[in-house]
């Protein structure tokens, strides 16, 4: 089955903004294999080096599949490796909060509680 991008479009809404120098990306909607290269692309142009600080907003995501893990797994890996830093806000609704739950997902991915948490964890320590 092939999606077009507006039918992708409105599964996955991406909203960008920064807060005290840290890139804020909120995750509405549904992270499964049709919409999850739109949320790798979106990372990827954030991620600049060891000045990229990302916080990924999970709270807003209705559904998650393995694939939606994988590009998870993966966004925090290539952060990593460019020596950024990142944190991911748990899901709270129960559809994609039970997909992590039963995924362990909290062993491998910076899982936070809140925003508050997530840019207090990111919060630039230089100076």
């Amino acid at each position: 089955m092939f999606l077009a991008s507006d039918d992708v479009a409105t599964r996955l809404r991406l909203i960008e903004h920064r807060v005290e120098g840290v890139s804020v990306l909120e995750v509405n909607g549904e992270l499964d294999l049709y919409t999850a290269p739109l949320l790798c692309t979106q990372i990827g142009a954030k991620v600049d080096g060891p000045s990229s600080r990302l916080l990924i907003d999970l709270s807003h995501l209705q559904f998650c599949d393995s694939t939606g893990l994988r590009a998870l797994v993966g966004a925090v890996r290539e952060v990593r490796v460019a020596a950024g830093r990142v944190a991911m806000v748990r899901p709270a609704r129960p559809g994609a909060a039970r997909a992590f739950e039963i995924a362990g997902a909290a062993e491998f991915l910076p899982l936070v509680k809140d925003v508050d948490t997530g840019l207090s964890a990111l919060a630039d320590r230089r100076g």
